[in-house]
């Protein structure tokens, strides 16, 4: 008989920023270690250094993004939303707001051509005319 480990490392509070996903003990985001790791280029050992946070901190931040990969894509473009309109009022830092829509766009961009390769190569050989019609209905669902 299997027993099912939990590792609760990731919490939500109302109060604590926003609701949004933390790290226990922190009131560091989920997001925030995301957004450095793909935006910032950083290893998970240099976020651990950085944000003072043990290394299985920093993979309990990135398996719950994971897990929930559509929610923090959307509070990522969330944030990122909030930053440029910061920067148009004159406030914030627009050249970091800018920055991160690029990378965000870009790691779509990325994310989308190895899925659409992923797909080519798993229905390769089937037949032309199922692949073309799976490549189609992969243009209109995420291109």
């Amino acid at each position: 008989m299997n027993t099912i480990e939990s590792i609760d490392l990731i919490y939500r509070n109302p109060e604590v920023r926003g609701g949004k996903p933390c790290i226990i003990g922190t009131g560091l985001r989920v997001i925030d270690i995301v957004m450095s790791m793909e935006f910032a280029d950083r290893k998970p050992d240099q976020l651990a250094r950085d944000y003072d946070i043990s290394l299985s901190q920093v993979y309990a931040a990135l398996a719950y993004y994971y897990e929930n990969k559509d929610e923090i894509d959307d509070d990522i473009r969330e944030d990122i939303r909030i930053g440029l309109e910061l920067a148009k009022e004159g406030r914030g830092r627009p050249e970091k707001s800018e920055l991160l829509q690029t990378a965000f766009d870009n790691s779509l961009i990325k994310y989308r051509a190895a899925l659409q390769r992923a797909c080519q190569k798993a229905i390769s050989g089937v037949g032309d005319d199922f692949e073309k019609r799976v490549l189609a209905i992969m243009d209109d669902e995420i291109g």
